[in-house]
């Protein structure tokens, strides 16, 4: 009977033990993510950077006019953290150079892959009249526990020349939260 007694004594201190039966007062209780950038595993156009052009002498019937061209540039996405919520970050550019054209701007949407091919628009920016060729958003995200979850930036460049045009290019790497 002793002996016994002695066990579960043993046993019981043994929960006593702080942090093992309540977390302790220092633990924080919302989970905190993980995240890195890894290559993008597919191609769905442009990476990076593209150019596009028009208003070529011979479309537009006038030989003295220049054609255009327009560099379009997105970034990688960045997670930070501002005010205690983590955001996903990414900027896009377009520069327009030549006559006969028109720029209209940038239009940046942030993708969250979904599986199987399919990426969903998670929020888009009106193309940026006010702002010339430069769009930048910041995406708050939630830490939902969930697992893994890719995000990509894809930037639309517009420019009304002869015809009008739309080109896109997509973020060289994927930004990979784990959480």
């Amino acid at each position: 009977m002793r002996i016994q007694g002695k066990i579960a004594l043993l046993a019981l201190s043994g929960l006593a033990v702080p942090g093992l039966i309540a977390p302790a007062a220092h633990a924080d209780p919302t989970p905190q993510p993980h995240a890195e950038l890894v290559p993008a595993w597919d191609n769905p156009g442009p990476q990076g950077d593209t150019t596009y052009e028009g208003g070529s002498p011979a479309a537009t019937g006038n030989a003295a006019a220049a054609p255009w061209r327009c560099l379009l540039y997105v970034s990688d996405p960045s997670f930070k953290k501002y005010n205690g919520r983590w955001h996903v970050e990414g900027v896009g550019r377009q520069s327009c150079t030549g006559a006969g054209y028109s720029p209209q701007g940038p239009r940046l949407t942030l993708q969250r892959y979904l599986g199987l091919g399919v990426w969903k628009n998670v929020v888009r920016t009106t193309i940026a009249w006010s702002h010339g060729g430069y769009a930048e958003m910041r995406k708050a995200w939630d830490c939902t526990r969930s697992g893994s979850e890719e995000y990509r930036w894809v930037v639309d460049g517009f420019a009304k020349g002869v015809p009008r045009v739309r080109r896109h290019a997509y973020s060289l790497h994927y930004l990979r939260v784990i959480c």
